[in-house]
């Protein structure tokens, strides 16, 4: 029998191989019902159901082998049904199951992160529920990418899309981070630019797929906020990134399981953005957070990226650094920015008063428009008034836009300095709004204040992040509301918090446990009036109490403390901003200042009190100060221009204090000693000699030639660019623009490209003004002027030669071979300074600053002569043109070519222009002094990173 069976499964094997068309599934289920059907044919006593069945069809004249062949397929089917049921369906059901569930979980997420972010943007009572669309307060935004110095040979246009300089608009810039090539993005902006605002829009760009369409955003499936101060650690280790954002959201009620949101970020295209880098108020935390940022893009290549922090927040010369992050700076306003944005808010403004009588709608919303053109122009023409110019660089400020706009359209007025503009932005907010209401404020505005600035104070000393605990809050308010003489009987802190939420609008709600100040600047100022009050009650006080001004010094320069310094700079009285500054300078911190302390302390003085400051001159003529605190106190009197100065400097020179030879030089710019020009910028004498130059490699003569000691700052280059204005009359008596117009035009004949330049150009001023003269970033009076074009330095140095009376060529930029020599000397130094390698202390550069610093900030790197910034912080522009190597002559004829095609340009090859020096962003390499750079296309290069310096000299006789 068993011999039988196999004969007969042998015979099936041969009649499936001769069909071929079943699977190996199908073969394995044929063989099973078909030998069970033999089985049961040739063996009656084992009949069973299928057996049965069998022999019932054999009766009819089946075969065993037709019964084989049709018993086969159909088991086939019948176990293949089984098996789905069985294995495969329940599955797929569970998955199924799983797959809504994590789609329920991303449907109530988008819901309550758009419920959350719509409760906390900008439009709210504070500033009047006006409805001005979240893009409207932080456009536009300028790229800036980092490039290497060896990829700027090829014209601009030819990197287009890596452009060092590009405006874009929010939405661009979301389309640039959405890119697989970026991917990780870096938001900079500084106190009230929009950073958080920006980011909120984004997350509702993201949520509102039909308006991302509308705009043309391509946008990612997810995306989850985070502020950044809300990481957790476990012991001394942050959590990974699903742990945090499952933390922040339990915290507002989303509810989403953490091997949820893993999911999300490994399988499916998130965005993810980081707030506040800035608000991690301790360095090395700080450091640790970008650490965990890095981590946290490698682990998640799925997803895309956008952190946002304060320019004090990011500072690579720290060790504050994101890898391979494109940085975008958030810009001011321009003027014409600042108009369309007050046009839109008093519009928005006006239009949502109530509407009179229903039949006269139309020739309402006509009125009130009207009426909102009215008072955008009115407010426009007070910003725009020559005595109103400390306003303008504060109207470019989004945040401060809108609090004047708030307290212009109710009292046609406005504060003339910042922190005049916070209070009353505060007291409106507080108090005055509600007048026009009719309503009855909880407590008047003083007495709300004389609340949360102690409140303030509290969470800037003790809790160093600006949400806190609503408990924790209230028991601190509930001291300073029982201290409210004026009130006998003062509101309960609970209801105090909600009236600030509710109608003020200065706190939101930032979880159900949390409360935070809508903007952190508002707490920074109150953090600032509170100290001034203390010191107040301290000095009055016979017992002493806490020395705050001593806590200022111990934090001098940390990035969570600059702004309240500021503010408390900007109010404190002489008396106690003298005692400041005395127990800075007696201070260890004073003996060795980094570049953001020194920034810091230029903007107290700038902020501070501007009657005489003994302290400054008692510490200067104190023999116990080094060479540093010398240099830093020279600076503060040259900012703070009181009459007095002049006299305590020449005690100063008189009395053989100052340490070194720099030190007496700058003691000698306020005695206007040495070769000065009309502007009073110093020329230092470099004796001439001979050399071997890099680019020859032959020896060359250098005459006797005068280098100004510094580039050419902001506020000397204004008062030119303010001559052809007409603004400046002092010296138009002794230049007539007429006669510099015709001088310019003469001189623009022999030089190659000039005439063109010029042609149709009838405002010089306007041609020849700074790309940059409205970015703060590089605008600051004793920055180097940066973003003008070759002709516009020639014109600066004609200028200059006719006011000395001389001729056309007295003033000038230094040839390459001027300047090698001048920044390397005889000895043919590697660098300005000497043969060591660029440190930190010894020039800006690597980007480890973020922009352009004041000159003369590194004394360490200047030259023996006493040249400062010969390496780093700007290219400087020189006379000559550039002359190329064979090699790369050619690649450079095919790229101008190229460029000329492309964007309708005229490139000429022969009049690009050598710059020297390096710049900010350079590498170390840029800052040795035969380093050169061919990109100086004297028409179109209008870098931020470009500047120039000037060289007085006798010999006109020059090859340009």
């Amino acid at each position: 029998m068993v011999f039988t069976i196999r004969r007969h499964v042998v015979s099936l094997f041969i009649r499936i191989k001769r069909m071929s068309c079943h699977s190996g599934f199908l073969v394995l289920a044929t063989l099973l019902f078909g030998y069970a059907g033999i089985a049961v044919a040739q063996e009656p006593s084992a009949i069973d159901s299928v057996g049965v069945v069998t022999k019932q069809l054999k009766e009819f004249g089946w075969s065993v082998e037709d019964i084989t062949l049709i018993g086969g397929p159909f088991g086939a089917v019948i176990l293949g049904v089984w098996a789905f049921f069985k294995f495969f369906y329940p599955d797929r059901k569970k998955k199924t199951e799983e797959r809504n569930t994590v789609n329920q979980y991303a449907e109530r997420y988008k819901e309550t992160l758009k419920a959350q972010i719509e409760k906390q943007t900008l439009s709210t009572t504070a500033f009047e529920s006006v409805s001005v669309s979240l893009a409207d307060t932080f456009v536009p935004l300028r790229l800036s990418e980092k490039w290497r110095n060896e990829t700027r040979f090829m014209p601009e246009s030819l990197f287009s899309a890596k452009n060092s300089d590009a405006i874009l608009t929010p939405e661009e810039v979301l389309q640039l981070a959405l890119k697989k090539t970026y991917k990780r993005l870096l938001v900079i902006g500084e106190p009230g630019s929009g950073k958080t605002t920006l980011l909120y829009y984004y997350a509702l760009l993201c949520l509102e797929p039909n308006r991302a369409k509308e705009l043309g955003v391509r946008i990612p499936e997810l995306v989850f906020y985070l502020p950044l101060r809300e990481l957790s650690k476990t012991k001394d280790r942050y959590n990974l990134l699903p742990e945090n954002l499952w933390a922040f959201s339990e915290k507002h009620s989303h509810s989403i399981p953490i091997e949820v949101i893993s999911g999300w970020l490994r399988s499916t295209t998130t965005l993810v953005l980081l707030d506040g880098l800035d608000e991690i108020s301790e360095l090395e935390e700080r450091i640790q957070v970008c650490d965990w940022i890095d981590n946290a893009v490698t682990s998640f290549p799925k997803a895309y990226f956008i952190v946002t922090s304060r320019t004090t927040g990011y500072r690579k010369v720290d060790n504050v650094e994101l890898k391979h992050f494109v940085r975008v700076d958030i810009m001011d306003f321009t003027l014409k920015e600042q108009k369309d944005f007050l046009h839109r808010w008093f519009e928005a403004a006006f239009l949502e008063a109530e509407t009179p009588f229903a039949d006269t709608t139309e020739a309402w919303k006509k009125s009130q428009q009207e009426k909102a053109n009215a008072k955008a122009e009115a407010i426009i023409a007070f910003l725009t008034a020559d005595e109103n110019k400390s306003l303008q660089v504060l109207a470019g400020i989004p945040l401060l836009l809108q609090m004047m706009a708030m307290l212009w359209k109710n009292c046609d007025d406005l504060p003339r300095s910042r922190v005049e503009l916070y209070r009353e932005a505060l007291n409106y907010i507080l108090d005055y709004q509600n007048k026009p209401k009719k309503k009855k404020p909880l407590l008047p505005a003083e007495q709300a204040l004389a609340v949360l600035t102690p409140v303030s104070l509290w969470m800037q000393e003790e809790l160093h992040k600006d949400e806190v605990k609503k408990e924790a809050m209230q028991q601190q308010m509930q001291i300073a509301l029982c201290e409210l003489r004026d009130h006998p009987n003062p509101p309960t802190p609970l209801t105090f918090c909600e009236n600030l939420i509710d109608r003020a609008g200065l706190l939101v709600e930032y979880s159900d446990k949390e409360y935070l100040f809508r903007h952190k600047s508002f707490r920074e100022y109150l953090v600032a009036v509170q100290l001034v009050n203390n010191i107040k009650q301290r000095n009055k006080s016979l017992d002493g109490g806490v020395d705050y001004l001593s806590i200022l010094v111990a934090h001098f320069g940390e990035a969570w403390w600059k702004e309240p310094i500021c503010f408390f700079a900007a109010q404190a009285d002489a008396d106690m901003f003298n005692t400041f500054l005395q127990k800075l300078f007696d201070s260890p911190v004073s003996k060795d200042f980094s570049q953001e302390q020194q920034d810091l302390l230029e903007r107290v003085i700038q902020e501070g009190s501007k009657e005489e400051l003994v302290a400054l001159h008692t510490k200067l003529l104190d023999s116990e100060m080094n060479a540093n605190q010398q240099r830093y106190l020279l600076q503060c009197l040259e900012i703070n221009k009181h009459p007095s100065t002049g006299d305590v400097v020449r005690q100063f020179v008189e009395k053989k204090l100052a340490k070194d030879d720099d030190i007496r030089r700058r003691a000698g710019d306020f005695t206007v000693t040495g070769r000065v020009d009309k502007q009073g910028a110093q020329y230092l004498l470099i004796q001439g000699g001979q050399f071997i130059y890099s680019v020859t490699k032959k020896q060359e003569t250098v005459p006797d030639i005068y280098v100004a000691r510094y580039t050419v700052t902001n506020k000397l280059y204004r008062r030119f660019i303010a001559y052809l204005d007409g603004k400046e009359e002092s010296y138009a008596r002794l230049l007539p623009l007429e006669r510099y117009r015709k001088n310019l035009e003469k001189m623009a004949l022999g030089i190659k490209g000039f005439r063109r330049y010029l042609r149709g150009n009838e405002n010089l001023a306007t041609l020849f003004r700074s790309r940059y003269d409205d970015d703060r970033r590089f605008n600051g009076d004793e920055q180097p002027v940066v973003g003008v074009s070759w002709y516009a330095a020639r014109a600066y140095c004609l200028w200059l030669s006719l006011l000395d009376g001389g001729n056309t060529s007295l003033y000038r930029l230094p040839t390459e071979i001027e300047w090698e020599y001048a920044a390397g000397g005889k000895e043919q130094r590697r660098y300005p300074w000497g043969n060591e390698e660029p440190t930190s202390t010894r020039a800006n550069y690597g980007d480890n600053e973020g922009a352009t610093t004041p000159v003369g900030r590194y004394p360490e790197g200047k030259t023996p002569e006493g040249l400062y910034d010969m390496a780093g912080n700007v290219w400087e522009w020189m006379e000559n043109s550039y002359v190329f190597g064979l090699v790369s002559f050619i690649v450079f004829i095919i790229a101008t070519l190229i460029a000329s095609i492309s964007d309708s340009r005229i490139y000429s090859v022969f009049s690009t222009r050598s710059l020297r020096g390096g710049s900010w962003e350079n590498v170390s390499d840029n800052l040795r002094c035969s380093s050169r750079s061919n990109n100086g296309f004297p028409r179109f290069r209008l870098y931020f990173y470009d500047g120039f310096r000037v060289i007085h000299s006798s010999h006109s006789s020059l090859k340009i």
